[in-house]
């Protein structure tokens, strides 16, 4: 005899068909839908003639909130993805009871163990029998997102396992860069809110229209934040000066109980590139670097010191960011400084022209 879990469910999943029947394919925004019996989203699924699309997050994954503030609701992706899948999204820290695709009772957390979903943001495929078709973990752009869509439902993954395109900016070709792709995990849009050396407080998205190279460190740091941020220096001054004015160099501290605003600007001013605009220097408090860390997916650890009392074991290298926010590479630590100002050369070409008149 069923429990009454089952029973249940089953009875949702008798209303869920019925309600398919009266009202079409209808569906909520892709994957703004949460649902714990996949089984019915499954039949629903093929009632309507597609497949089943799971997408599985944390509550404190960035690029899951990423991906469904900044891709998800985006009209035309919505229009292709949403018209061959049945989209449903799945908490997979939840604690409540779980009937999968195929009609087995689980939890979250076992479902997404057993398809391997080790990471988020990650979406899961199943077939008309509840049955997986392929799983991809990592953020997506927009066109990024309809070629997964597509690759599925060609059964593409029996040839080759997927790969995503190079993220793009809006209206422009994909960019070529010496720098290394950010971590499929990472969000294409990250965000923060710090206080800056200019007296205001910043946000990521206050830059959109210029080039942002963001390195993090500390004021202490013996090596390799002076060396990063003097390496940054000479790759601005090495571009044509119509260029350098649409270059933001950010120095964010992973430090703040040391790093005060004034030490900090006092810091950054000293790489100052010529004919470029200033670098600002970024702080929060311990909750805000906390989220920095987590959007950046950092390393910030201390370690004893006799001479400073703690080091700072950080991640080093520089975070390139187009004119539209997106998050499109990671200059490593010691890149030369002809491909690191190529790099910048390239993303300045997606700013919009500023003066450096009031800077």
């Amino acid at each position: 005899m069923p429990s009454a879990f089952i029973t249940r469910l089953l009875r949702g999943s008798a209303l869920a068909l019925l309600c398919a029947g009266l009202l079409g394919s209808a569906q909520a925004a892709l994957f703004a839908r949460s649902s714990l019996d996949l089984q019915a989203e499954s039949r629903v699924a093929a009632a309507e003639g597609k497949q089943l699309a799971v997408f599985m997050t944390l509550p404190d994954c960035p690029g899951c909130l990423d991906m469904a503030r900044n891709v998800h609701p985006l009209p035309g992706v919505e229009k292709a993805f949403g018209r061959k899948f049945r989209t449903v999204q799945l908490d997979i820290s939840a604690n409540e009871r779980l009937i999968d695709p195929a009609g087995r009772e689980t939890t979250p957390g076992a479902f997404a163990d057993r398809l391997r979903a080790f990471a988020t943001p990650s979406y899961a495929f199943f077939d008309k029998d509840g049955q997986i078709r392929y799983r991809f973990t990592g953020t997506l752009d927009a066109r990024g997102l309809v070629q997964l869509g597509d690759y599925v439902l060609a059964a593409r993954y029996e040839q080759r396992p997927f790969v995503a395109p190079p993220r793009q900016t809006a209206g422009q070709p994909a960019l070529r860069l010496h720098a290394e792709l950010p971590a499929a995990t990472l969000p294409l849009h990250p965000e923060f809110t710090l206080a800056a050396t200019d007296g205001k407080t910043r946000h990521l998205s206050d830059f959109r229209g210029l080039a942002v190279a963001l390195t993090v460190g500390y004021t202490q740091c013996p090596d390799v934040c002076p060396t990063t941020l003097a390496e940054l220096k000479a790759a601005v001054e090495a571009l044509p000066l119509r260029l350098r004015g649409q270059i933001q160099v950010l120095f964010a501290t992973l430090d703040p109980e040391r790093d005060g605003l004034p030490l900090l600007k006092e810091y950054a001013d000293a790489f100052r590139p010529e004919g470029g605009r200033p670098i600002l220097g970024l702080r929060g408090n311990a909750a805000e670097t906390a989220s920095l860390i987590r959007q950046l997916q950092l390393v910030a650890d201390k370690q004893p010191s006799a001479s400073m009392g703690y080091t700072l074991d950080h991640t080093a290298g520089v975070f390139l960011f187009a004119a539209d926010g997106r998050l499109l590479g990671l200059s490593p630590y010691g890149q030369r400084i002809d491909r690191l100002s190529s790099d910048l050369a390239t993303l300045a070409g997606t700013a919009r022209p500023h003066s450096l008149a009031h800077h």
